[in-house]
């Protein structure tokens, strides 16, 4: 009797051991994507956000004068310069907020961006986002009898944004089509602009990249954005270098448009690419 009971205890832990444990199986948490270095380029936005409670500081400079003044206006540097000061800050780990200012018309924006999509393909990486703001002018000539807070001095605009990377993660590529509305202030019709903005922007390593940016005006407003400008408005390109050291990213360009915030960039150039009038610009992002 006690062998057998023995040979059953013996059994019985056998086959508690040999049963299929159960456990809860945990929620596979999907690596987000980073592609670019930077939650911008020097004029288009990238798919990158900030992470919750991180913030982003943006100074940008484009100088009037133009390179081909010659040693005289010091090949743009002696200026004027249109400038854009620019705060942001990541609201969760995909939406972020930007609040800017240009001195071209006295030009407020704010904006919001927010991270839609991500496909974590091994060939082609891909991330989607959408970014929505809207633009006051303040600075309004006498000569038009409105006042600032105007409704016709308000600009609205949307950007759908794709980011990708290639060549073993060196060549980043963004697609930016864009829509403004009112791109004209002064009009008495409301004007709109449509653009395809594109970028490439190649990493050397971590430090070193050299991009170039190109917006093309597809359909809608393509003339002056000032009543003291005259002529039409052209497609905008720009190119440069950016250096990447402790925290800070630098921005060295030539470019065709010294427009700096979106419903002022978006309208276009008052230069074309070929007559030589290109000007020197730079920026600096500072993430903390």
């Amino acid at each position: 009797m006690k062998l057998f009971l023995l040979l059953l205890v013996l059994s019985s832990g056998i086959l508690i051991n040999g049963q299929p444990k159960w456990k809860k199986t945990e929620k596979q948490t999907e690596i987000k994507l980073a592609l670019f270095h930077a939650t911008q380029t020097a004029n288009f936005s990238t798919t990158e956000s900030l992470e919750k409670g991180n913030w982003m500081y943006e100074i940008s400079h484009r100088f009037i004068p133009t390179v081909n003044e010659g040693i005289d206006a010091l090949f743009g540097f002696d200026g004027p310069a249109r400038i854009r000061f620019a705060l942001g800050y990541g609201i969760t780990d995909d939406l972020m907020v930007n609040f800017g200012r240009s001195n071209t018309t006295d030009n407020y924006e704010l904006q919001f961006k927010q991270r839609l999509l991500q496909f974590n393909n091994e060939y082609l990486p891909s991330v989607i986002s959408v970014l929505a703001g809207i633009s006051l002018n303040t600075e309004v000539p006498q000569s038009i009898k409105r006042g600032k807070m105007d409704i016709d001095n308000i600009q609205f605009f949307a950007q759908l944004i794709y980011n990708t990377m290639l060549f073993n993660k060196k060549l980043g590529v963004g697609i930016v089509p864009s829509y403004l509305y009112n791109s004209f202030i002064y009009a008495v019709d409301k004007q709109y602009s449509f653009t395809i903005g594109t970028y490439l922007r190649y990493y050397f390593n971590r430090m070193w990249s050299l991009w170039v940016e190109h917006n093309a005006i597809v359909s809608g407003y393509q003339g002056k954005i000032r009543l003291d400008e005259s002529g039409r408005s052209y497609n905008s390109l720009s190119v440069g270098i950016a250096i990447e050291t402790g925290g800070h990213i630098f921005d060295i360009m030539l470019t065709n448009n010294a427009r700096l915030n979106t419903s002022q960039f978006l309208v276009g150039a008052d230069n074309t690419v070929s007559n030589s009038k290109w000007r020197l610009g730079f920026g600096i992002l500072r993430y903390f």
